[in-house]
Formats: C-alpha cells, sequence, structure tokens
C-alpha cells in the first residue's frame, strides 16, 4: 500500500529539471488540490483497506495529508453485494472481515464509488485468476570448506511457481517479505506477464513455469532461521502497465532521460467536478507461500 501510494503522489506532482550551473532561486507553483485513491483490495482473509489522501508540495518531508471525510462503497455487481468501508485513521478506510470470510471472487467484477463533497469518483475492475506456488527453494550466496555451508553462510531465495497457459495472458505483482516485513522500495517492485518476461501463446502444455528475473525475489539475503514469504497478487492489464509507466518515470534520469509524464489512472473524475481523483483501483487473487531457512 505505502509503495503504491508513493507511485502516484511522485507521478501527479510537477517535476522541474535544471541542466544550469548557476544556483538560481525558483518559486514553485503547487499544483492543484489532488485526492489520491489508493484501492488494491484482494482476497485474503483479512481486513481490506482503501486509502485516501492529497497531493503535497512536492519537497515536502512530512506525509501526504489524509482525507477523513470519504464515503467508499464497493459493489460486487456480478452479485449485487455491497460493502462499506468506514474511516479508522490515517486516510485509511477499513472492510472488517471474519477470517472465513472473503469479499474478492474470481471473474466477479467490481465497482468502486468514492464519494467526496458532493461528487463521486468511481472505476471498474473485474478480478483476476489465481498463479499456483509450488514452492520456495534456498540456495547459499557462498560457501565454507568443500562447497558446503557455512553456519555464517547467507541464502538467496528462489520462487518455484507456475501460471495457466490458454492464450488468455495474466498479470502479476510477487510481494516479497523477510520475518513480516516487506520488501517495499521501487527497485523491489516485481511484476510480470504469465510469470515471464512477455505474454506466452500456444504453450505446449497446460501451465507455464516462472522464469527470471521474477523467481529470483530481487536477490534478497536470508540468514538461518529467518523466515521468507512470498505472495502473487494477480491485477489487471492496466495496473500491469500502470507499474511499468511508473518504475520507467522513477528511473528515468541522466543523459538520456526523456520528458516526465504523468502515470494514467483509472479512477473517472465527473465532469465539472473542481478537484479531480487520481490513484488505482485493482481487484486482486492472491496466492502465498513462506519458506524457514535452514
Amino acid at each position: 500500500m505505502k509503495t503504491i501510494l508513493k507511485f502516484l503522489i511522485f507521478n501527479f506532482a510537477f517535476l522541474i529539471f535544471s541542466s544550469c550551473t548557476d544556483v538560481i532561486q525558483i518559486k514553485l507553483d503547487e499544483g492543484s488540490k489532488l485526492y489520491v485513491i489508493d484501492a488494491f483490495v484482494n482476497n485474503l482473509r483479512a481486513d481490506q483497506t482503501i486509502k485516501i489522501v492529497t497531493n503535497d508540495s512536492y519537497f515536502s518531508n512530512r506525509d501526504a495529508p489524509p482525507v477523513p471525510n470519504a464515503n467508499i462503497l464497493l459493489t460486487d455487481l456480478t452479485s449485487n453485494t455491497q460493502y462499506t468501508f468506514n474511516y479508522v485513521s490515517n486516510g485509511n478506510y477499513v472492510y472488517t472481515l471474519s477470517p472465513t470470510d472473503t469479499i474478492s471472487r474470481v471473474n466477479h467484477q467490481y465497482r468502486l464509488d468514492v464519494s467526496l463533497d458532493g461528487v463521486t469518483y468511481t472505476s471498474l475492475s473485474t478480478q483476476p485468476r489465481a498463479a499456483i506456488i509450488d514452492s520456495i527453494s534456498q540456495f547459499p550466496t557462498g560457501s565454507g570448506g568443500f562447497g558446503r555451508p557455512s553456519k555464517d553462510s547467507s541464502y538467496y531465495c528462489l520462487l518455484n511457481a507456475r501460471d495457466k497457459a490458454d492464450n488468455n495472458p495474466d498479470y502479476y505483482w510477487i510481494k516479497t517479505l523477510r520475518n513480516d516485513t516487506l520488501f517495499n522500495s521501487p527497485e523491489d517492485l516485481n511484476v510480470c506477464i504469465d510469470g515471464t518476461g512477455g505474454v506466452v501463446t500456444n504453450a505446449p502444455e497446460d501451465t507455464i513455469n516462472f522464469t527470471p528475473v521474477g523467481t529470483l525475489l530481487g536477490f534478497k539475503k536470508y540468514k538461518r532461521l529467518d523466515i521468507c514469504k512470498v505472495e502473487i497478487h494477480s491485477i489487471s492489464r492496466e495496473n500491469y502497465f500502470f507499474f511499468i509507466q511508473a518504475i520507467n518515470q522513477i528511473n528515468n534520469g541522466g543523459l538520456f532521460a526523456t520528458t516526465p509524464e504523468n502515470v494514467k489512472t483509472n479512477i473517472v473524475t465527473p465532469s465539472g467536478a473542481k478537484t479531480k481523483a487520481v490513484g488505482r483501483f485493482n481487484m486482486a487473487s492472491v496466492v502465498s507461500k513462506t519458506k524457514i531457512i535452514h
């Protein structure tokens, strides 16, 4: 969640670049107010959270100001079921689930309605199917004598997962945790298509094995008794390309940098609204696996 907000707020800010060597004092235009909506909902049997903040000045060191006065309604259009999210704190709106329940179902279509100051912002998303995780393997980054790991060795983890092969592309966001701490910096963002680097068609078998770089889990190091956890979140095609565009914008620099551009949003602002809403809405199927390093 925090990673998504970083991408959204960063990419909808006004960016100013200068190649001059002289020191010039510039008064920056603060820009227009925006609502930033982070609505990544999944089928995990846990409370679901949608976050709404406003944009802040580009060089501000504080957290983005929260929006506490929204009304959020998630509607399962397939089953005609509605879910109301209630404000908790820090811009977080929560729908509380029982341990045996879920609001997110494969192939169901959902509509998100966010009402603020008499204006309703909307978005649609259909929940994709899940991948399959077989196992997590470990292998040492170095070795002790005779090629055997020493007691102080560190380890990499390798994801062994599969995607269904039927010429319908699947898009995934792979999250990695170490001891319940999520790797969530921009360089840790790990997305793929069909578990590989692109769309796979006419596969000879009914499943496709995930391939590097996605399976390498960012080459994070683990020690003995550390816990490696992997979650694969299914995402829409549009949200996959949102991540790709965001990564390109964040890494855009140097001699061959291109003109920065605002990352696209799938939140619809009605005509005539004084304040525009940006952000992303996605319904995800999630599979996970944990491994204790030994």
